[in-house]
């Protein structure tokens, strides 16, 4: 069964209409999709956010009738600065990806330090350097940002000056 909305555009707000409900002064029970138009009360639709803008985030911004429906609306504001957990989660996010595409899906190449395997051991000596470059970069700015000798970055900035690793051996794991 359908359920009907009647739109607010002061408060953005959907309210359900009821069944059965006053039409022209008649009580009717179980309206039709017309007899609830007549009282501007339609289905409603909501919809998946938008994808934002750097710097922004999607809002929802009421709802709009759309063919015979009523239609969830979406605004961008300005999106809260990164926290440091958002700057930490994007460098996790950055190191599993290069590790992954590497062929190291369930161990931190670091764990062939000692490794027999020339390859291995050199991917760990490479591994870990990275490691360490990464790490700084994200802690320097973040020390910059908090002393105020500079803005947070955006998120797009952050992740655009991770440093990106430099194997020494070309052939992948696998």
């Amino acid at each position: 069964m359908t359920t009907y909305y009647t739109y607010d555009s002061t408060t953005k707000r959907l309210t359900r209409a009821s069944d059965p409900a006053t039409i022209d002064g008649q009580m009717v029970v179980h309206p039709s999709a017309a007899m609830y138009a007549r009282i501007g009360a339609y289905p409603a639709r909501r919809t998946t956010p938008p994808d934002a803008p750097d710097g922004k985030i999607a809002v929802p911004d009421g709802y709009a009738l759309q063919g015979g429906e009523w239609v969830q609306q979406w605004k961008f504001e300005d999106a809260p600065p990164p926290t440091i957990s958002d700057f930490d989660a994007a460098m996790e996010a950055h190191l599993t990806q290069e590790r992954c595409d590497r062929g190291y899906t369930t161990r931190e190449p670091d764990a062939y330090l000692t490794s027999s395997v020339p390859r291995w051991a050199q991917d760990a000596r490479d591994w870990v350097a990275h490691r360490d470059e990464v790490m700084e970069y994200a802690l320097d700015l973040i020390n910059a940002v908090q002393s105020g000798q500079r803005e947070p970055p955006t998120m797009a900035e952050f992740k655009a000056g991770l440093p990106q690793i430099a194997w020494t051996c070309e052939e992948p794991v696998g």
